[in-house]
């Protein structure tokens, strides 16, 4: 897990959420915290965001599975949703891949910014581009 230490801290987030199948076009702000469980077995990932000004609230936790030798992510949100999610940090890449949502971004040199594209899962239409993101360490 050491080499998710670049998380651990507050980030201000910024996106420009794009119109899908099933969701319009707009606008998220957030704050994501990033902490380590005594011990840094693992990772609690707290966001308070905002979608067109609207509240949306959640929390993950991040460890290492050792039997499936991969990183991975269990998120919890407050509409009552959970999805699990496997996590890939290499170099400056990373990646969230989960059943309906996935997540490819890249730490800048100083890794204090993280840009990326979230994708949609849509039926036939496969994965669709969801939200355009930045975090930038605060």
């Amino acid at each position: 897990m050491s080499k998710f230490e670049v998380f651990i801290g507050v980030w201000n987030t910024t996106g420009e959420v794009l119109e899908t199948q099933t969701s319009p076009a707009g606008t998220l702000s957030a704050t994501d915290t990033y902490q380590w469980l005594p011990g840094k077995h693992f990772i609690v990932h707290s966001v308070d965001a905002r979608f067109d000004g609207q509240p949306a609230r959640s929390m993950e936790v991040l460890g290492f599975d050792s039997t499936k030798q991969q990183h991975f992510a269990r998120s919890y949100d407050d509409q009552g949703s959970t999805e699990a999610f496997v996590l890939e940090l290499k170099g400056r890449r990373f990646s969230i891949e989960g059943k309906t949502v996935r997540f490819n971004g890249r730490f800048d040199a100083e890794k204090n910014c993280l840009t990326g594209l979230w994708e949609l899962k849509a039926g036939k239409a496969g994965w669709q581009p969801w939200i355009k993101l930045k975090l930038v360490r605060a």
